[in-house]
């Protein structure tokens, strides 16, 4: 135990003294209140750590109804916690008894006030432990495992800061101010508009807080074109997104992006014919500031494992997002594109890739209940999904379907849909094939996507029963 000194800053013995005086006069009430706010180590003092402990351990677990000297000094035999190292602690007890306590509203006050100071000598722990891990620095680690070093404990520290106390709360505490905030702001949707509304009802009300939303894929479907279409449609509406992509390089993304907005080419962009043609000039010149201004980051985690994909946005966050007051990030939307092994070093120790893979999916769905944050990740599916739908043939463990609140397959019309379901509506599809929250789909129903390949443009469309309801209507275009 570290030496305690009357001099010591961050500490003030005559507050944590006032603390426990009110809680003594006023009853095991106030003492729930203040515990709401102050833990045994939030006094610096180990004589009143040990008093506020044995106070807890009878309101706890003895149920009593008021405090009295004979029942601490008995609490303080049964837990062998000494209230005091040497006094009497008879004594000590009764000059807390025989003090003038403060108000319960003000012992309250006092209570916040020695938290905080709790809190400062944390923060001095926290940066004290960082520079001890830095100096253990050799030169052969690499830059972000430093960089992590110094943000990852501080960043923890500050979130467990904001939601700490939060504890057991009845259901429907703040019920009503919540239903005036939603009455006075309503919206349209539950979760962040992807800018594929169809999709957005299938699953519950767009891209929820806390939730790791699934879309799977075969090879060269568009995983990747879908992704960055709904990037681009949430940075429409300036909220943050962070591009966490395990296949491209970040000027393939920004020449794809630049193509989706300005309707130029993508294959003329990235080789400068573009400049040979003034209307795709004026395009690119007139939106190059709107692109340059959208709120997307991206980050290549090409060979990178899951810890650094997720130190770099626990980074992101920290600089371009933030936290509210409950301790949650303000909206974004983290998009990881696409869930595998990055490592191959990962698969060592008899660890089967599918239970890897699991892992990555867990520490995924942890990071977004953790900051309350939608994320949307890929996956590549197996063969069996071309012909069958269903989040089992992802290729992976079935964590995927245990954690994600969804799972939506993109796809391929077969020749039969599109006999069925003209080209005109599309030639992919997408399939919700499990949810947690919205309706999902029923039967043989998807939704149409008409993809402009050219511009890696992804637009929704009709659902399946839409364009079959048009055709027996009549209204079918010819």
């Amino acid at each position: 135990m570290s030496r305690q000194s009357p001099s010591a800053p961050l500490q003030d013995s005559g507050l944590e003294v006032s603390v426990l005086t009110g809680i003594l006069t006023h009853g095991p009430d106030c003492f729930m209140d203040i515990s709401d706010i102050l833990s045994a180590s939030s006094f610096y003092w180990r004589h009143n750590q040990n008093t506020f402990s044995l106070l807890q351990y009878l309101v706890s677990e003895k149920s009593i109804k008021s405090f009295d000297i004979p029942s601490i000094i008995s609490a303080s035999h049964e837990k062998s916690l000494p209230i005091l190292k040497e006094d009497d602690p008879t004594e000590y007890l009764e000059s807390l008894f025989d003090r003038k306590a403060p108000s319960k509203e003000n012992t309250l006050q006092i209570a916040i006030i020695i938290y905080k100071l709790a809190l400062a000598r944390n923060g001095v722990k926290c940066i004290i432990s960082t520079k001890d891990d830095l100096l253990k620095i050799t030169g052969k680690e690499d830059i972000s495992d430093i960089i992590s070093m110094v943000e990852d404990p501080v960043f923890e520290f500050t979130s467990q800061t904001i939601k700490q106390n939060v504890g057991i709360q009845p259901i429907c505490d703040g019920l009503i101010e919540t239903l005036k905030a939603l009455a006075e702001t309503p919206q349209d949707m539950v979760g962040i508009p992807t800018g594929y509304p169809k999709w957005d009802i299938s699953i519950g009300g767009g891209l929820r807080r806390g939730t790791v939303n699934i879309i799977g894929a075969r090879p060269k479907v568009g995983k990747s074109f879908i992704s960055l279409n709904i990037a681009r449609n949430v940075a429409e509406n300036q909220i943050p997104v962070l591009y966490l992509d395990t296949e491209l390089a970040r000027p393939v993304q920004m020449s794809r992006l630049t193509s989706l907005v300005t309707g130029v080419k993508l294959e003329d962009i990235e080789t400068g014919k573009f400049a040979k043609s003034d209307i795709d000039k004026k395009k690119i010149w007139k939106l190059h500031k709107h692109i340059e201004d959208l709120p997307i980051n991206h980050c290549s985690i090409a060979g990178q494992n899951i810890q650094s994909a997720i130190s770099f946005a626990r980074r992101w966050l920290s600089k371009h997002v933030g936290l509210n007051d409950n301790g949650q990030a303000n909206p974004c939307l983290l998009i990881y594109d696409y869930l595998k092994l990055t490592d191959s070093s990962d698969i060592k120790n008899n660890i089967q890739e599918h239970q890897l893979l699991g892992f990555l999916i867990s520490s995924l769905h942890d990071f977004a209940m953790q900051w309350g944050i939608p994320i949307l990740a890929t996956v590549q599916i197996n063969r069996d999904g071309v012909e069958k739908e269903g989040g089992q043939f992802a290729a992976g463990s079935d964590r995927f379907l245990w954690l994600g609140s969804n799972f939506t397959i993109l796809k391929q019309k077969s020749a039969k849909e599109l006999a069925e379901d003209p080209p005109s509506n599309g030639t992919k599809k997408l399939v919700v094939t499990d949810t947690r929250y919205g309706p999902g789909m029923s039967g043989n129903e998807y939704i149409n996507i008409i993809d402009s390949l050219h511009i890696g443009k992804f637009e929704e469309s009709k659902t399946f029963h839409e364009a079959i309801d048009e055709n027996f209507s009549g209204n079918a275009p010819v």
